[in-house]
């Protein structure tokens, strides 16, 4: 039988008898009155006003802990080492060291030298990175880009372009001399990337460059039809015909290097985690595909999320929170009950709101409820009541108005 709100923090000040802390194992007599109202959001919310919180077993574990917030003397009871603290929802300023804003320390992935290896060597190999949304396809290039000092040239696709930004266009520009009207060919991005590190007669004379072709299951067709024969060489020095040019021959630097990159591996979407990639879903020409030579796959690594999530927020309880909102997130969409990606990205947005607002159900709340699909909000709301003890959905959301 529940007890009343009021009678519940009463016992939890009792178990604390004056002190700050307590650990009692979950099965000890003296809580079994109250273990089952202590997951009760309502009973959180109102211990987390009165300055209390209770952090229940984790994995591995029995201890049940409860605690006042902030508080940081030794517990009457033996601690566990490896459970950090958990915090209020909106903890005290003063109590709150002063995170990273802006930039966060890059963690290259694990597999960056092999990528490094694959690039350097002598045969040109095109390499293809995958991954879900936000979890660092881009930077990763840019990264290796600057690591082996060579300059990146990045397209990104999408399925209504045209062939000129890749291939270049004739183009009509006023003579600055005679003022008449006059018909040049406009370099493309690839033949600029090509061409990196060649002096004017095609001699190497500096580093090469990178092409990268972002989001490449997003090409049209028209334009991946030339870049098959772009790919198609096995030659270090890739030779492109440009018909738009009156089939001028380019040829590249012996060092450049082709990377793709997309969300899937342009052969649809082929599981249900890539449904939501709508840009993404229709399948590239397998004889475009059987010119990579090495396939990486990304994902969202969760030992850098919490680095970069400790550099910025600077407290481990807040981390702490986040983590934990995001492997409820994460599971859910594991199993299917979600569908929108809670993406690396996701997780620094909320820690930068938090370092504004100070207040993690606030941030939670800007950073991902609109971003989700209206039948996701309850589920997102859920998790943050059972983290936080609060609504978040009705504690920020706008009354009176209507969204029409």
């Amino acid at each position: 039988m529940s007890m009343d709100i009021k009678a519940v923090c009463e016992a939890v000040e009792k178990l604390l008898d004056g002190g700050d802390k307590v650990e009692l194992d979950i099965n000890d007599k003296s809580i079994s009155a109250i273990v089952d109202d202590l997951h009760r959001a309502r009973v959180r919310l109102e211990l987390t006003q009165k300055g209390l919180a209770v952090d229940f077993p984790q994995s591995g574990s029995s201890l049940i802990r409860v605690y006042r917030i902030g508080a940081k003397p030794a517990v009457k009871a033996q601690r566990s080492q490896q459970e950090p603290e958990k915090v209020a929802t909106t903890p005290s300023v003063a109590n709150v060291p002063k995170g990273k804003k802006g930039q966060h320390t890059y963690i290259p992935t694990k597999f960056v030298k092999d990528l490094k290896d694959v690039l350097l060597d002598d045969a040109s190999h095109i390499v293809f990175i995958s991954g879900p949304t936000q979890c660092g396809k881009s930077t990763l290039v840019r990264y290796v880009g600057a690591e082996t000092g060579r300059k990146v040239y990045q397209i990104n696709c999408r399925g209504d372009m045209g062939s000129e930004l890749f291939f270049g266009e004739k183009t009509v520009v006023i003579d600055g001399e005679s003022k008449a009207n006059k018909i040049i060919f406009q370099v493309g991005m690839i033949e600029q990337a090509m061409k990196e590190g060649l002096d004017e007669k095609g001699n190497e004379v500096g580093k090469p460059g990178i092409l990268f072709i972002d989001e490449i299951p997003a090409c049209p067709s028209h334009v991946a039809h030339g870049l098959n024969r772009l790919f198609e060489s096995d030659d270090p020095r890739r030779t492109l015909v440009l018909a738009e040019d009156g089939g001028r021959v380019v040829r590249s630097h012996s060092g450049f290097r082709i990377i793709l990159a997309g969300n899937t591996v342009g052969r649809g979407a082929n599981d249900m985690a890539q449904i939501s990639y709508t840009a993404q879903q229709d399948a590239l020409d397998i004889s475009l595909l059987n010119r990579v030579a090495v396939f990486f796959k990304m994902g969202y690594d969760r030992n850098v999320e919490k680095k970069i999530l400790l550099e910025k927020v600077g407290d481990d309880k807040v981390v702490k929170h986040i983590l934990t909102y995001r492997d409820a997130i994460r599971q859910a969409l594991k199993e299917g009950k979600l569908s929108s990606p809670f993406s690396t990205g996701h997780l620094i947005h909320i820690a930068d709101m938090y370092g504004i607002f100070r207040n993690l159900g606030k941030a939670i709340y800007y950073t991902v409820m609109e971003y989700v699909l209206p039948e996701e909000r309850a589920f997102y709301n859920e998790q943050a009541n059972l983290l936080l003890g609060v609504d978040i959905l009705k504690d920020y959301s706008q009354e009176d108005v209507d969204y029409v």
